[in-house]
C-alpha cells in the first residue's frame, strides 16, 4: 500500500568548479529553491515529485530513494536521469537549452533522514558534465504540508 503526502520542499545546491589536480577554482554556483510537492511512501522506498522554474520553464522531478541509492529524474526545460550510489560511478546524458552534454557522476556521500514527518536528503559528489570537473553537494529538506491523501 503506498501513501501520498503533501510537502514543501528546500532544495540547497551548491556547484564547485575544479582545476585539473582537483582543487576549487572560482566562485561556487549557489542555488536555494523552495517548492511544492508530494512524497510517496511505499514500503522503504520514498518518491518525492515537484516542479519546479529553470529560467521561466518548468521541470519535473522525481526523486526515488532506498535500497543504498538515490535516482533523480528530471523532465521539461531540463532533461537528465541521474542516478546516485556511493562509489559507482554513473554515465548519463544531461540535456539544456537544447544542449547535450556527456556527464560521469561519482556520488561520494549520500545521507537520508526522510519520511513522512519530514528530514532531510544531503548528496555529495563529483562530476564531469562536457569535460568540465565539479563538486557538487545538495540538499533537499522536506516539510510536510497537509495530511495524508
Amino acid at each position: 500500500m503506498a501513501f501520498i503526502y503533501e510537502f514543501e520542499y528546500t532544495i540547497h545546491s551548491v556547484i564547485d568548479n575544479l582545476t585539473d589536480e582537483g582543487l576549487v577554482t572560482g566562485e561556487p554556483e549557489i542555488s536555494i529553491t523552495t517548492v511544492d510537492g508530494f512524497m510517496k511512501l511505499f514500503g522503504d522506498e520514498i518518491i518525492i515529485n515537484y516542479t519546479e522554474a529553470v529560467e521561466g520553464d518548468k521541470v519535473f522531478t522525481e526523486l526515488c530513494a532506498g535500497d543504498g541509492a538515490v535516482t533523480l529524474v528530471r523532465h521539461g526545460a531540463l532533461e537528465s536521469t541521474l542516478v546516485f550510489r556511493v562509489g559507482e560511478p554513473y554515465k548519463t546524458v544531461y540535456t539544456a537549452a537544447g544542449y547535450s552534454f556527456d556527464m560521469l557522476l561519482t556520488t561520494k556521500k549520500i545521507r537520508s533522514t526522510l519520511s513522512k514527518m519530514g528530514g532531510e536528503l544531503q548528496l555529495i559528489y563529483t562530476m564531469n558534465v562536457g569535460g568540465a570537473a565539479k563538486s557538487a553537494r545538495m540538499k533537499i529538506t522536506a516539510r510536510p504540508k497537509g495530511r495524508q491523501r
